[in-house]
């Protein structure tokens, strides 16, 4: 199952401690204006940017598929390439999350998805591009979820009941909201809340069934951005038991051996552990960090030499730290409490 986010630009001008002229426990709407086709011209070059997450390598998008849950299922071993037997794999409601995989697992069993010929999603290798979210298209729905096209907008929520509420089910079954935004971890809400109920809609990106789910809590979600070393390539990890499973440096000075890094195009690269300076030298705009940091109160802690990948979301038990605008940082190693989610490109 897959939601639609179609290309847009958006006001970046009033976000970070502005909060769009609201307040960090109420932060305001972020404005949004969908464009027409793979247009890169700005209403107001002053104020609007395209979101960076409708450039995929040198095309431009007119959208994005993005994962409706969490990627779940089951993987009989680790994946290594784009072959691997995903036929247990599915992206749907009430099934527990895919975890303890590596980053590298994760995004070759989401590319296998795809690749594989004996998939049976029914995709082909000209069939777009599937691969595992990147850092930049989880802050394209983010943003849009606090927009008048997302829960922000929803008339059915005020005040901070328009924050994504969290999923805090303790098995990490997909689709399902707790009682109140920031509910605490519950066994029996992964029942009673799923994603058809009032409550489990109230998890959606947009307030109802059409949304995206498990982006507060849930499992928290490993995304493809990554820390540059010092030669500008993408680290791998803490030491070699404590790494993404990728080829690459290790804190501890050494280098990991795993399997190749994908082309550049499928993950960001952060050049700086300052998130002001990040993205080249500057701001990484539109990535959901700091333009968003510590919106609704969700947690923030940026990618750094030791854990260098990120992780979205939070975890079921996270309470008011979780949220859609969290982002912490990892090892990139398997964690039982670590997932991943699926996208693709048109």
């Amino acid at each position: 199952m897959w939601v639609w986010i179609p290309r847009y630009e958006y006001m970046y001008t009033n976000l970070g401690d502005q909060y769009t002229d609201g307040t960090q426990l109420q932060p305001g709407e972020i404005k949004v204006n969908f464009l027409s086709g793979t247009s890169t011209m700005t209403s107001d070059f002053a104020n609007y940017k395209v979101h960076p997450a409708f450039t995929f390598g040198s095309d431009e998008l007119t959208g994005i598929w993005f994962g409706k849950f969490e990627t779940g299922g089951t993987l009989r071993n680790a994946c290594t390439n784009e072959s691997c037997d995903v036929s247990n794999i599915v992206i749907k409601p009430n099934v527990k999350s895919l975890t303890s995989q590596t980053v590298s697992s994760f995004f070759y069993a989401t590319r296998s998805m795809q690749m594989n010929t004996s998939n049976p999603y029914g995709f082909s290798s000209t069939t777009g591009n599937l691969h595992m979210t990147k850092n930049s298209e989880w802050g394209a729905v983010a943003y849009l979820s606090q927009s008048k096209f997302g829960k922000y907008g929803n008339s059915n929520y005020t005040s901070t009941n328009k924050e994504v509420a969290i999923n805090n089910c303790n098995s990490h079954m997909t689709g399902i909201g707790g009682d109140t935004v920031n509910s605490p971890a519950s066994n029996t809400t992964c029942t009673t809340n799923t994603y058809e109920t009032k409550k489990g809609q109230s998890a959606s990106t947009t307030g109802n069934i059409t949304g995206v789910y498990d982006m507060s809590g849930g499992a928290g979600e490993y995304v493809m951005g990554v820390l540059a070393d010092d030669s500008g390539v993408p680290r791998s990890g803490y030491n070699n038991s404590y790494n993404s499973g990728f080829n690459g440096s290790l804190s501890s000075g050494s280098y990991s051996t795993g399997v190749n890094f994908p082309e550049a195009k499928y993950y960001d690269l952060y050049t700086s552990e300052d998130v002001s300076t990040a993205c080249n030298g500057g701001v990484c705009y539109g990535h959901a960090l700091s333009g968003t940091a510590g919106w609704y109160q969700d947690y923030q802690d940026f990618i750094n030499s030791d854990y260098p990948w990120f992780v979205r979301g939070g975890v079921w038990d996270n309470a008011m730290n979780a949220g859609i605008f969290y982002f912490n940082d990892a090892y990139g190693r398997a964690y039982d409490h670590y997932a991943s989610r699926a996208v693709i490109t048109r």
